[in-house]
């Protein structure tokens, strides 16, 4: 693969991350104001059938988009669930952009 395929790929991809952001925000910002509590991973997981969107909620808090309560299992700490999302107020500003 030449270098200009794999740069062409990687900023597809990184095109469909950003995405997936929004519409996982804007799904977020949906179920809020129809008065869904608590948004949970459950709500989101219809999103997306190629990327774990677990994993995309712990990137997005990491970001500072989202909180939300990690729910962890309890023997080996791998995360299991997020609960009680939330959007922050960069994650509203980046929605309405």
């Amino acid at each position: 693969m030449s270098q200009e395929t794999s740069r062409v790929s990687k900023d597809e991809e990184k095109m469909g991350d950003q995405e997936l952001i929004q519409t996982i925000l804007q799904e977020i910002d949906t179920l809020l104001k129809s008065g869904v509590l608590p948004v949970s991973l459950d709500h989101l997981k219809h999103l997306s059938q190629e990327t774990d969107i677990l994993e995309r909620l712990i990137a997005m808090k990491k970001e500072g988009l989202i909180s939300g309560d990690l729910v962890t299992m309890s023997a080996s700490g791998a995360p299991h669930r997020m609960t009680n999302i939330r959007l922050t107020y960069l994650g509203i500003k980046s929605l309405r952009q």
